[in-house]
Formats: structure tokens, sequence, C-alpha cells
């Protein structure tokens, strides 16, 4: 049996995103290890409390907004992994995939109608800008229209820099120079909410001339404003299952001779969840409610075997009309649209859960699980289990390879 490990996590609680790390942890945990926890109620900028200067145990998990924490961990000696850090002193080891995100944001924005799509950082970090970085790319990859908001504040680079009043004017003229209607995607949903509220200010109607993206998907702040935020789920909980996978490897390696020089660790990248639409990204509903109506329906029923044929009655409309309507507005057909919605939510399923294939068939409406896997691998390009594989196979087949 193996030997009970303790486990300290400095992981903030006071955001969204560092409680879906600490789900991803404990459900770890409790399925590959056994571990006792040591944490307490922490907010992103605080340091090493004074009780655990001294504290004694096997592994730490952290996200480190401050730098002096890097000194601290050497003289706690044991081994560590870093979510967050500085970008220079504090190397971040699991973190977001800027890249699949960014491509969530841009082809959730068109998708929607924007011709225009836009980044919004008041502050420059390094992981903010690597969603810039990530935001460029693509934007030029693609030959979009792509604006980028260029007041950042430049500072002294903090991993959290507050909002302040100057930043208000320089943000008012940017929104109001924009070409209209554009999409743009803010950092964080704290500055999404800062967006939302420059658009109230000089009479600009969100979604119809300005649409908003999020990032971390907190419920409770998205569903609080009006209209409700549409966000990036950047799936917390599996970055936190993945740095659990890499303490764990780390706990049981043998002690390495220490040497003059750290090597910088490899990030291991996760992809986010997907985007949660809401009413900030949703101008169907003010040009055409009953596309907006149908898409409802899809949501609603794409994983109960959802046919274009039943849509169209359930619409009152012909066929022929429904088809017409969705490739005017959307550039896709509405099976197209059915089709993408069943598989996003069996992509969920197969990343977030352990159930067999021929389950997740049943819960995206496959009549077989052979037809599903076929359906699968034609839209993705893998099968479902080639797809899961790399969500949990990997976790430590690519600690064995750092």
């Amino acid at each position: 049996m193996a030997q009970q490990k303790h486990v300290l996590l400095l992981v903030e609680t006071s955001r969204v995103f560092g409680r879906g790390v600490i789900e991803g942890i404990s459900r770890f945990a409790k399925e590959q290890a056994d571990w006792i926890f040591h944490f307490q109620d922490r907010g992103i900028l605080e340091g090493l409390s004074p009780w655990l200067r001294n504290w004694k145990g096997d592994g730490i998990i952290t996200r480190s907004a401050v730098r002096s924490l890097a000194k601290e961990f050497d003289r706690l000696k044991c081994p560590v992994v870093e979510l967050l850090g500085d970008g220079q002193t504090l190397i971040s080891e699991v973190r977001t995939d800027e890249m699949i995100t960014a491509e969530h944001a841009i082809d959730h924005l068109i998708k929607q109608g924007y011709p225009h799509v836009a980044f919004y950082s008041h502050s420059n970090s390094w992981w903010s800008d690597a969603r810039l970085k990530a935001f460029e790319t693509i934007v030029r990859q693609r030959g979009l229209s792509g604006h980028v908001y260029p007041g950042a504040f430049k500072g002294d680079r903090q991993p959290y820099p507050p909002w302040k009043p100057a930043y208000e004017k320089p943000t008012l003229q940017w929104l109001d120079q924009l070409p209209k209607p554009v999409g743009i995607w803010a950092v964080a949903d704290s500055q999404a909410v800062r967006l939302l509220e420059s658009c109230w200010q000089i009479d600009l109607r969100v979604p119809v001339d300005v649409g908003i993206l999020g990032t971390s998907n907190d419920e409770l702040v998205c569903r609080l404003l009006s209209p409700s935020l549409s966000s990036i789920d950047l799936d917390a909980s599996q970055i936190g299952y993945h740095a659990a996978a890499l303490l764990d490897q780390k706990m049981n390696r043998p002690t390495p001779k220490r040497s003059g020089s750290k090597k910088r660790p490899k990030p291991r990248f996760i992809p986010p969840g997907g985007v949660v639409s809401r009413g900030s990204t949703n101008p169907i509903a003010i040009h055409d409610p009953e596309l907006a109506m149908a898409m409802q329906i899809i949501a609603r029923d794409a994983i109960h075997g959802l046919t274009v044929e039943q849509l169209a009655q359930e619409m009152y409309v012909s066929r022929s009309t429904l088809e017409r309507r969705f490739r005017a507005y959307f550039k896709h057909s509405p099976a197209h649209e059915i089709n993408q919605t069943r598989v996003e939510r069996a992509k969920t399923l197969l990343r977030d859960t352990a159930l067999p294939v021929h389950a997740v068939s049943d819960k995206v409406g496959f009549a077989s699980p052979e037809n599903f896997v076929r359906f699968f691998r034609r839209i993705v390009g893998k099968t479902p289990r080639q797809y899961r594989l790399q969500f949990f196979h990997n976790i430590t087949r690519d600690v064995a390879t750092d």
C-alpha cells in the first residue's frame, strides 16, 4: 500500500479558476493517490503564511503571484508544481493552451456574425501576453480584420494588476473608434465587465454593436450581468488533475542530485473546455428571433437525435427555408450545427468522465456505438478512444519524458 503523502495547496479560493483547480486536484487524489491536504482560504496575491514557513511535508501545488515565494519553496525542500508564477522566476508547469483558447474565441465571435474581432486587456502579464500573441497569430493566419487595445498597462507586469480610473478614458476612445459590429475577446471575465460598463457609457448596444466574450466562465459574474456574459471555460479542473499527476510523479521520483543551475520546466498545455454562449454575444436574438429559437432547440435536443426535418417542423417552416436562413446567417447548414453540438457534448463526456464509449454514444443520441465512432472520427479526425487518451493516458507518459 502506498504511503500517505502530505500535500500543501497554495491555490486561491477567491477565484473560480483556483476553485476549479482544487476540484481537479481532489479528483486525482481520490482516484490515484492517498494524500492528506493542507490548505487555507487565500487570495491570488497572498504570500506564504508565517505558520507555513516551517511546514514539513511531501509536496506543494501552488498558483504563486508573489516572486518571493520561490525562495520560500527552496527552503521547504520538497517537490513543487507551479501553476502561475511571474513567467520569469516562477514558471507555470501546467497551463491553458492559449492557441486553442484563441481559436475558440475567434471561431465563436465569427460564428455569431461579427465581421470584425478585437482583443482587450488593460494589463500586461505573461499569461495575458500569451493570449494576445495567440489572438494575433490566428487573426493573421485567417486574414481577418483584427484589432488590439493599445493602452495596456505597462507597470511592473504583476500577474493581476488592478483596474485604475486612468484606464477608463482610453478604453472608451478605443471602443468608440472600433469598426462595428465587432466581437471583442476580453482576457478575463473581470475585464469583460469593464468593457460592458464602458459600452453603456457611450450608448453602444451589446450584443448588436459590440459582442463581448470573457475568459474563465465565472458563473456568478457571467449570470449577474445584463446581458449575461459569454465566456470561455478554461477547464481549470483538468489543469488541477494534471498538476496533481505531475506532483505525484515528482514525489515518487528518486531525489535528483543538486546542480548549480536549475532546468526550466517544460509547460504542459491543457485545452480549454469551450465557449459558454450567453447574451453578450448573441446578436441573432435581435436580428432574427426565429433563428435564435432554432439555436435554442438545437442546444436542447441535438443530443437526443434531433434531425433537420424535426427542427423545421418545430419551427413551423419548410426545410428549404430553414436551410436558406441558416446558410445566409451562419454560412453553414442546420445539420452542421446539430452535428457540432453533439460532438462538443461527446468531447466533454469523453474528457471529463470515465463513461465507456457505448454510454457516451447513447447520451449523444446514437442508436449504436459503431455509428457514433464513425460519426465522431469523420468530424474530429480521431476515434473517441484516441480523443480521450490524449487527456488521460498522456498524463503519466508526458511526466516520464520531462
